[in-house]
């Protein structure tokens, strides 16, 4: 009798498991059929139910079904964001086999195949949604497309590493402000020598918003050691250690640039800004003339020998004032005048070059007034006026 008994409840537990693997295979002729409600009624029940929520094939079916619920309606990202997850979950179940560890691996085929079928839809959501500038939403579909390739089931398939799908994560995650993901994502494009100096440059601006400035050296140092021809990583390197008032390391990195490429006329300019704040200004006048020897049309080098010029003028004005006897006062202020004459055509240049730049205005109309130049001073002083 407990033969029977045992029998009969054996029979009544494979039954019951086969009645819920029936919805599976029932939910996934649904949606062959295009009857996705019935097909969603019956994978929730299959879900849930303790005979086949474990079983890889519940979720590649569900993961189907969440599929064409997206493709029925593109907006709704997140159904092609939980089909992806099902598929994590199919593949997660297929590597752990039933309650006694058996069956391992035996969905791998199934689950290989739609996935096949599958990562072009989910690639080119997030594609999509990148360009409608959904950002978020772009981030979650690309992670998930970088952590589908790296299941165990491509293990023996060797494929490559998905750099620019890595890329384009980070550059989501920094639109949508996610620092610590742009972080990663870019350190791991970096890592894979993609995107080269962009990557760097984009990191860099990644530690700039988030307000981490410890990690921006060493950043913008690898970078320029992994692309050296960048010319970008070293400018915007350069740049940092002037902005912090490192410049004897800004210029070590510049004397090296300048070896590498003689003729890139802004890092004469660099070196001119160098000289000019450690107040050895003939060095900087010499560094300004070689970049405007290169670039006649450089503003920077240009409005820099000016600035030089007028602030030594002044400053050879103000001794002269401070002089008693009238001759050497005389000698003194003519001394002034010819510095502020040097001045002149450079500003004068500038102003060509960038017709509304104040500050260029506010100085040539203090030497057009110094050297009586009415007419000079009063279209100068006009402008100024339409500028505020």
């Amino acid at each position: 009798m407990k033969r029977i008994l045992f029998l009969f409840i054996s029979v009544l537990v494979v039954a019951t498991s086969c009645a819920q693997k029936g919805k599976v295979t029932a939910a996934s002729a649904f949606i062959d059929n295009g009857d996705l409600d019935a097909a969603e009624e019956r994978i929730n029940d299959a879900l849930e139910h303790d005979k086949t929520k474990e079983w890889p094939r519940t979720y590649v079916v569900a993961a189907n079904l969440a599929t064409e619920q997206f493709k029925k309606d593109k907006e709704d990202e997140e159904k092609i964001i939980k089909a992806a997850d099902y598929y994590f979950k199919a593949a997660e179940y297929d590597q752990k086999g039933d309650a006694k560890g058996r069956g391992i691996g035996r969905a791998e085929k199934e689950i290989k195949v739609a996935l096949t079928f599958f990562m072009p839809e989910l690639q080119n959501a997030g594609i999509e949604a990148f360009n409608n500038e959904e950002y978020e939403t772009a981030m979650a579909i690309f992670e998930r497309v970088i952590g589908l390739n790296k299941l165990p089931l491509y293990e023996e398939d060797n494929l490559p590493e998905d750099s620019v799908f890595i890329y384009y994560t980070g550059l989501a995650a920094s639109r949508s402000e996610n620092w610590s993901k742009a972080e990663d994502f870019f350190n791991q494009t970096i890592d894979l020598k993609y995107a080269e100096g962009d990557a760097i440059l984009l990191l860099h601006e990644v530690y700039a918003e988030s307000g981490d400035s410890s990690k921006m050296a060493d950043n913008l140092k690898r970078g320029f050691e992994l692309f050296p021809e960048d010319d970008r990583i070293l400018t915007t390197l350069i740049n940092f250690y002037l902005q912090t008032e490192q410049n004897d390391e800004a210029l070590n990195y510049l004397n090296s640039a300048i070896e590498k490429d003689p003729t890139n006329f802004s890092f004469y300019n660099a070196r001119g800004v160098l000289y000019d704040l450690s107040q050895d200004y003939e060095k900087a006048e010499e560094e300004y003339k070689k970049a405007l020897e290169m670039n006649p049309e450089y503003f920077e080098p240009t409005l820099n020998l000016g600035v030089i010029y007028y602030n030594r003028g002044a400053e050879e004005m103000n001794e002269a004032n401070d002089l008693t006897d009238n001759k050497a006062y005389e000698a003194a202020r003519k001394e002034a005048e010819e510095t502020f004459q040097q001045a002149l055509p450079y500003m004068e240049k500038a102003h060509e070059l960038r017709p509304d730049d104040v500050m260029v205005l506010e100085t040539l109309k203090n030497l057009y007034y110094r050297f009586d130049m009415n007419d000079k001073y009063d279209e100068i002083d006009t402008k100024l006026k339409e500028l505020k």
